[in-house]
């Protein structure tokens, strides 16, 4: 027997005893008032389940049980010194609260908890970003994926039974994109973005709260450089002379905060700069956001997060045709993006010059996209999602769409071998 055809069988075997165990789960006695927790990756206490989490265990009007799953023993560990509990996802401990919860949450796939031991229980999928580019079914990489992986992520889908979302507009779009019911998804906001608008206890488990004291407290202009991951291997660094972006900054007393996506080579020596300060990859921006003058981004969903401070966003879209063309894009990318696209280096010097000169002239188009994103702009996401699944007091929402100037693109799938 081959090699490739040893491993194919393994993997079948492999999806076949996941798929029956998760079945077999659903016999298994559930207690609503356990709520199991567990981000994308898990390894690290990030995103909408970070946040979701932190506040629900802050409620005294809740009696519930909040817990976190991770793969990672350093999570564990500071999360429990925090009092907080947590277990690793593999233990037995970890596997009898996914057992035994009666509500799931997580963000992505299930890439950070085991999907066996989740049948039968109530999973919220929080997911980790407002799409701008195409996602799950409708994204190149499942037209792409084989018949088998196609049939595996489609089971997965299904299990999400409720999807939060920030608006309307995107009822439509996850629906699409996880082949799902339309009432599966409510508009809830997402937990994460609570922390725009206040500290929310317990941001810094596992964060260098030294670190983030130092960029709150930075003194005169400051931005923010948050780039998203190529899946063609490209590293967005190498579009910008980071020495003569320091110069640049130093001039005008301004101060660039630059985080690269944890998959990113970054070959960037920071110790020669002075205005540039290139924070780790497991620095957590959201609270750090609120002390950011400016944004400066791509095509990553965190400027949709962003729109909700009402401050200028500066579009660096350098290899926007190559980007399109293998991402695939929800909307338009101009109509969707309420700034300057810069095209090359010296385009975005030129908007990061007047977005410290205070020459501002796109707060008309940042409310118009805010308003077609978000139906809620309140900081009160974490307790929407808590209302849904403790009472059901959010109805699920329709399909209706805003008439706003962000068309959709389009988004036609591959033909199905």
């Amino acid at each position: 027997m081959s090699p490739g055809l040893t491993s194919a069988l393994r993997t079948l075997a492999g999806a076949a005893g996941s798929f029956a165990a998760h079945r077999a789960a659903h016999l298994v006695p559930r207690d609503d008032d356990l709520w199991a927790f567990g981000c994308r990756g898990g390894e690290r206490f990030d995103g909408n389940a970070k946040y979701l989490f932190l506040q629900v265990a802050e409620r005294d009007d809740l009696d519930v049980r909040p817990v976190w799953l991770s793969e990672s023993d350093e999570t564990v560990a500071a999360l429990r010194e925090r009092g907080y509990e947590a277990y690793r996802t593999d233990t037995t401990e970890g596997l009898r609260t996914l057992a035994r919860a009666g509500r799931v949450f997580t963000t992505g796939g299930f890439t950070g908890l085991p999907l066996w031991p989740t049948g039968g229980a109530d999973v919220v999928q929080l997911w980790h970003g407002v799409p701008l580019k195409r996602i799950s079914a409708d994204g190149p990489q499942f037209e792409r994926a084989s018949p088998f992986e196609r049939l595996s992520r489609r089971y997965v889908y299904q299990q999400f039974d409720r999807v939060a979302v920030t608006g309307r507009r995107f009822v439509d779009v996850f629906r699409s994109a996880f082949e799902i019911d339309a009432d599966r998804v409510s508009v809830t906001g997402y937990p994460r973005n609570d922390a725009l608008f206040r500290e929310v206890p317990g941001f810094d488990v596992g964060q260098d709260r030294a670190l983030h004291d130092a960029v709150a407290a930075l003194d005169g202009p400051v931005f923010a450089y948050l780039p998203t991951y190529r899946e063609d291997g490209t590293a967005p660094a190498d579009a910008v002379d980071f020495a003569a972006l320091d110069g640049f900054l130093a001039d005008r007393d301004a101060h660039l905060l630059v985080k690269f996506h944890p998959f990113e080579d970054r070959d960037v020596d920071a110790t020669a700069l002075e205005r540039v300060r290139v924070l780790p990859p497991d620095f957590d921006v959201y609270p750090a956001l609120r002390h950011v003058d400016a944004l400066v981004t791509d095509y990553s969903s965190v400027f949709f997060d962003y729109l909700l401070l009402d401050r200028p966003v500066i579009f660096y879209a350098y290899d926007r045709d190559a980007y399109e063309a293998e991402s695939g894009l929800y909307f338009d990318y101009e109509a969707a993006t309420p700034g300057p696209i810069a095209d090359d280096f010296d385009e975005l010097l030129a908007a990061l010059d007047d977005c410290a000169a205070g020459i501002d002239g796109h707060a008309d188009a940042r409310e118009t996209v805010r308003n077609a994103v978000f139906d809620d702009v309140d900081g009160r996401s974490a307790a929407r999602v808590v209302d849904l699944v403790t009472d059901d007091a959010l109805e699920p929402a329709d399909t209706q769409t805003y008439d706003t100037p962000i068309d959709d693109a389009p988004r036609e799938r591959a033909p199905e071998p």
